[in-house]
């Protein structure tokens, strides 16, 4: 078992050598996602976002919630329209985030006691500026309320201590500095690499067969430690560069892991050994590169869309919680999250490495049972022509 799993991963590796293309693609490619996606991000953080004030009161309290709005740091007052409608059309054509509105005699409500509304209107087709700059507007509203305080007090002629506005305290927590590079590059690293050697894998695979015939291993006997030889090599790969890329983010850069390194070690290693036993169970399944190729495409494309990282899908239909929950990189996004950037405790991710495990188990058992089949047939061709031949003469 153990001189079949090292006779494949040194033939893989030897193989690696001589192509430079197969090298390129686990070399030349992710140092080229790790170092576009590092520059892309570096130093980026969601500031000065652009929003619509549309101030229909023309009072002092409208006028110091524009103040509060352009002393934001996280948007800026980039349009003043004069009505709604021409608010909406900013935001369509993308000039704006969000609209904040004062209404017509949101003062005097303010004054007489009764209660007055601030509308903010955030774009939530781009939902993560749409939030960003509408959690500024949120804050500068606040802020504009709490400096009426005195005035109400003064126009009732009641005590100021008797006066309180309502006061909302939100903190970011985990990503203070609403970081794009923080939060993007760490889910984008694995997302990108992860189908990226889903690919090399298929390519590795697929050079096995002859037609559709697998001409490799030489034993059907041999063909489980074989296949887990020749998949190895991918594995460690593509784990190594992802620790990399961990590194450079938390350690060159300086966010830190506020976990624990080894388990979000582990969780890479499974990640990516689940991710090349279901690439090469869907090559040896189908026995033709081009369709496994659009396979690994279709299957590890979405991982990031659906991971609940970006959007959540709770309460979403039952499909897309069932297909989010068939991709491993669901459950490696939990445990980043957890031990990256929470800082949880490392038996908080055991049930998610459960399920990696799980996956890549699975994955690998029902490549095996291919793997074997395929070995199978393979030798059961030869004795068919040679019992054919007899048939003939």
């Amino acid at each position: 078992m153990a001189g079949a799993f090292l006779k494949a991963f040194r033939r893989e590796a030897a193989w690696l050598r001589r192509s430079p293309w197969d090298l390129g693609l686990i070399v030349v490619g992710p140092l080229v996602t790790l170092v576009v996606l590092g520059w892309m991000f570096v130093g980026s953080v969601a500031q000065r976002l652009p929003v619509a004030f549309v101030d229909q009161d023309r009072s002092a309290f409208s006028r110091q919630v524009g103040r509060n709005l352009d002393a934001a740091s996280q948007i800026r007052v980039a349009s003043a329209p004069a009505d709604l409608q021409a608010a909406w059309d900013g935001l369509r054509a993308g000039r704006v985030w969000a609209v904040v509105y004062v209404p017509d005699h949101a003062e005097r409500e303010i004054l007489a006691g009764r209660q007055a509304t601030v509308f903010v209107y955030q774009n939530a087709a781009f939902y993560s500026l749409g939030a960003l700059a509408s959690m500024g507007a949120d804050a500068a509203v606040q802020g504009a309320a709490a400096h009426m305080t005195p005035e109400i007090a003064r126009t009732r002629n009641i005590p100021f201590a008797r006066v309180t506005a309502p006061k909302v305290q939100s903190t970011i927590l985990f990503n203070p500095q609403l970081s794009y590079e923080w939060f993007l590059e760490a889910l984008l690293q694995p997302g990108v690499l992860h189908l990226m050697m889903s690919c090399a894998v298929v390519a590795a695979v697929g050079r096995e067969f002859r037609g559709r015939v697998l001409a490799w291993p030489g034993r059907p006997a041999e063909a489980v430690p074989a296949l887990a030889g020749k998949l190895a090599p991918y594995v460690l790969v593509f784990t190594a560069w992802n620790l990399i890329g961990v590194g450079w983010l938390c350690g060159v850069r300086g966010w830190g892991v506020h976990g624990s390194v080894a388990v979000l070690a582990l969780a890479q290693l499974l990640l990516y050994a689940a991710y090349a036993a279901i690439a090469a169970a869907v090559t040896l399944l189908v026995r033709d590169v081009a369709t496994a190729l659009s396979a690994a495409a279709v299957y590890g494309g979405p991982a990031i869309t659906f991971s609940n990282a970006t959007l959540p899908t709770i309460d979403a239909p039952l499909f897309t919680q069932v297909w989010s929950r068939a991709l491993p990189y669901t459950a490696y996004v939990e445990v980043q999250m957890e031990q990256m950037f929470m800082g949880s405790p490392a038996s908080a991710s055991f049930a998610a490495l459960g399920t990696l495990a799980a996956f890549a188990v699975g994955a690998f058992a029902l490549a095996s049972l291919l793997v074997v089949r395929r070995a199978g047939e393979r030798g059961a061709a030869p004795a068919m022509d040679a019992r054919a031949a007899e048939a003939g003469r």
